[in-house]
């Protein structure tokens, strides 16, 4: 059993408090500032126990006692107790038991008891992480497994491998009574983990990192990892810097126990990986992300009108998102909020250094779009895309405002183009009736323009197609009467496939109900049409054949909705297949 009377006094007081916790379900109370006349408390069903604990291994002095009872005095005075329990590592001699009765006259509304040496030794009994962390080094039980090597014996079977690892995993617990070794998945893959024992640990007996960098003056790479190492003391995050920038690593634990389970405090390294854990307490925290006016009119400024079925509507609609914020990763010189828009491609980080004076900034940016859906996308890169000057990003929950920032300049000019595209892909699955997800690449060049001239013949305005003139295939033995039907000067050309193929990122999407026009074209390709009609009349064999109309002027061809009745400019050309 321990010798209470050879432990250092701070040491023995950290060592009872604990057992106290164990043993009762008592609340240590952090005496830094005063610990208001309560080491410990516990509110129980029958009432408010307060645990004073003292380390006194003699026999008591007047002045110690005259220190019990001021503090069991505070106790009463200050918190009203039904319980009130002196813990000391002592059995009181028949003198001190009779004083304690006359604590127990003195104070008949709470019931008194003393908590001794015997109690202490029972409870301790069995703890070997709390021996190790009393005894140091020379702990029995470091001894005994030095000596005989259990871990060395030979292994008969795999039940023996298994007891022989959970064996050696609890008398790793035993080294210290706030932390132990776990081997668990991290970021990087298995790694040691030191695992808190006790709720307490990280302010009890806390482990501190102390790493020297130095990054030597006109090395770019040194400037490079010196902005990355900044950064993540002010966001936090997952950064990485090499090891010839690292001057010294050292692991360093409050006590001596913990000490022992971590090893030497200084630990040569080839690199540093810096891993913020972000914190979920109280989070997520729901709300709204609105795009409102910086400086909203007045009243009687007319920003309302009356709609047609009598309700008031805005003239200019400012879009919002729903929103919620579920990560925080407080950084040594900072704290960060991130959240998403419920399609989880909205982003945004709100970013507050550690002086509350800096203020925050918000930062919004676009997850990868590629293999989402425009319908699920349209409305984070429309809420971007409407960020003008003379707006705000404002933060709410209902009515009230948690933050907000100026949207600054204008949206960029990509994020202008992608809206449209995605605004467009939406018009297409729409029509189409199946889902159209969003190119890996967004579509550029040809593919981009046959994009844009499809969604707005779909929304009935004429779409500029990316060419200046237009293919058409000709039935077999027809080549003479096209001939015939087409007029040498330019005029009006319409043509009206089954399905216009529009491809994206490797497939081809067949639109129908739509048509190609142009104003002004002309056949270009007539004297080879005419050979070919030659061979026709003659018999001969020909190959399929197309004919090549070319956009004359300033005339441009169109993609547009396709119609039965043309009127009496537009009349059928043989010899092209579909509705002319």
């Amino acid at each position: 059993m321990l010798d209470w009377a050879e432990l250092d006094p701070a040491k023995l007081e950290r060592v009872v408090k604990m057992l106290v916790r164990a043993a009762c379900g008592a609340t240590g109370i952090d005496g830094s500032g005063g610990d208001g006349s309560q080491d410990l408390r516990h509110d129980g069903p029958d009432g408010l126990t307060i645990y004073e604990v003292k380390s006194f291994t003699r026999r008591l002095t007047t002045s110690q006692r005259r220190q019990v009872a001021r503090s069991l005095t505070g106790a009463v005075g200050k918190h009203a107790p039904a319980r009130w329990v002196l813990v000391i590592p002592l059995d009181p001699t028949p003198a001190e038991l009779t004083w304690f009765d006359k604590l127990r006259v003195q104070h008949p509304q709470v019931v008194l008891e003393w908590f001794g040496r015997d109690w202490l030794d029972g409870q301790i009994a069995g703890r070997e992480d709390l021996i190790s962390y009393v005894e140091g080094a020379q702990y029995k039980v470091l001894r005994r497994a030095a000596q005989h090597a259990q871990e060395r014996a030979a292994l008969a079977t795999g039940e023996d491998y298994l007891q022989r690892v959970q064996e050696l995993h609890a008398l790793g617990g035993t080294i210290s009574p706030f932390w132990r070794w776990d081997v668990q998945d991290s970021p990087i893959g298995p790694a040691n983990v030191l695992t808190a024992q006790t709720p307490d640990a990280a302010t009890a007996d806390p482990v501190s990192i102390n790493t020297q960098f130095t990054f030597p003056a006109g090395d770019p790479d040194a400037d490079a990892a010196r902005a990355v190492l900044q950064r993540w003391l002010r966001s936090g995050g997952d950064v990485e810097i090499d090891g010839r920038f690292i001057d010294d690593v050292q692991v360093l634990a409050s006590s001596e126990a913990t000490q022992r389970l971590i090893g030497d405090p200084s630990r040569p390294v080839s690199s540093v990986r810096l891993i913020t854990v972000p914190d979920t307490t109280d989070l997520p925290l729901h709300c709204t992300l609105a795009l409102e006016d910086a400086a909203p009119p007045s009243a009687g400024e007319g920003v309302v009108v009356l709609a047609a079925d009598g309700l008031d509507e805005p003239e200019r609609g400012l879009p919002s998102v729903p929103f919620a914020f579920t990560k925080r990763i407080v950084a040594p010189h900072g704290v960060a909020m991130t959240g998403a828009d419920p399609s989880g491609l909205l982003l945004g980080r709100v970013q507050a250094g550690a002086d509350e004076s800096e203020g925050t900034e918000l930062n919004l940016s676009l997850a990868p779009l590629a293999g989402r859906y425009p319908h699920d996308a349209l409305p984070a890169i429309a809420f971007l895309a409407a960020c003008r000057p003379g707006t705000r990003l404002v933060f709410k929950q209902g009515p009230v405002v948690l933050t907000s920032y100026d949207a600054g300049g204008e949206a960029s000019a990509n994020v202008d183009y992608l809206h449209n595209l995605i605004a467009a892909l939406e018009l297409l699955q729409n029509h189409l009736g199946q889902l159209v997800p969003i190119p890996t690449d967004p579509p550029a060049g040809r593919e981009a323009g046959e994009l844009m001239a499809v969604a707005s013949a779909l929304t009935g305005t004429p779409g500029l197609l990316p060419y200046d003139g237009l293919s058409a295939p000709i039935v077999a033995g027809q080549i003479g009467q096209l001939l015939d039907s087409v007029p040498t000067a330019p005029g009006a050309l319409y043509g009206a496939p089954d399905a216009f193929p529009l491809t994206l990122d490797g497939t081809t999407y067949k639109v129908p109900g739509l048509a190609m026009w142009s104003p002004g074209m002309q056949l270009t390709n007539r004297e080879q049409l005419h050979a070919l009609a030659a061979d026709e009349r003659a018999g001969r064999p020909v190959a399929p054949a197309a004919a090549q109309f070319t956009c004359v002027g300033e005339h441009k061809a169109y993609l547009i909705r396709a119609v039965d009745d043309l009127g009496e400019p537009y009349l059928p050309v043989p010899g092209l297949p579909g509705r002319r």
